[in-house]
């Protein structure tokens, strides 16, 4: 998928979400008044539960599988690593529930503190990974995360560190692959590691102040590897005195 078809597709979901959390409630008022099932006493209810409980939850879950599916494609178009699928699959897991507050926007019970206590961070790692997929990298021949490696082990480091969080925070994880997949053992292996990868992502505290510093090193790694081709070379340059004078990266001039 080229870059302006996934910004295309990307757009349609985002707009998606945005009709079904704001404006879906208009429209269902619309049906409900020309179906007639206000002329008998309780015969709207029906109707309004199925709109409200079901085709409004419905409409969230299809912009979501829209813009996974999309940016699973454009990150198969760039031929990029396909544990880069795990990653986004990671990040629309500890998604997954966020979207669905906004079911009652209409009705004023959602407030901002609990949009905001609610926020997901793999969110913004989602946001920031989706911006940078959008750029036209097959138009000027160009490859994701820069020609110099260390900004791919920089950008890959900090996905991973924001995927195993999200694993570690999944508790019903290991019931479902249990019970989806019969994977007994692995399931029996994540809960066990659950509490400990946790413990350690979070550098043993129980604050998301890890995961926000690893958010902007991932944006910043981001943004880097969006630099001018010589200014790489020349970072790379500057590492070749700490290389080991046999290096095969040293005498070819790469890091």
């Amino acid at each position: 998928m080229f870059a302006g078809r996934y910004l295309w597709w990307s757009l349609i979901a985002i707009a998606g979400f945005l009709f079904f959390a704001v404006y879906f409630d208009y429209v269902s008022w619309a049906i409900v008044q020309c179906s007639g099932c206000a002329k008998g006493s309780g015969s709207c209810g029906p109707l309004v539960l199925f709109l409200s409980e079901t085709v409004k939850p419905g409409g969230f879950w299809l912009a979501g599988a829209i813009l996974f599916v999309c940016t699973i494609g454009r990150i198969h178009y760039l031929k990029l690593s396909p544990l880069w699928h795990l990653v986004v699959a990671a990040w629309f897991l500890a998604i997954g529930p966020f979207p669905l507050l906004f079911s009652n926007i209409w009705h004023g019970e959602l407030q901002l503190e609990a949009i905001i206590d609610a926020f997901p961070i793999p969110l913004l790692f989602l946001a920031a990974f989706g911006a940078y997929l959008a750029l036209p990298f097959e138009d000027d021949g160009r490859r994701p995360f820069s020609g110099w490696r260390p900004l791919h082990y920089a950008v890959a480091l900090a996905a991973g560190h924001s995927a195993l969080l999200v694993i570690s925070d999944s508790p019903g994880l290991p019931a479902f692959l249990s019970k989806e997949f019969d994977l007994t053992h692995l399931a029996a292996m994540i809960a066990d590691a659950q509490p400990r990868m946790a413990f350690a992502l979070r550098l043993g505290g129980a604050d998301d102040a890890p995961s926000y510093v690893v958010l902007a090193f991932f944006v910043l790694s981001l943004l880097a590897s969006l630099a001018p081709d010589r200014w790489t070379q020349a970072g790379a340059a500057s590492l070749q005195p700490f290389m080991p004078a046999g290096s095969p990266r040293r005498r070819s001039g790469r890091v």
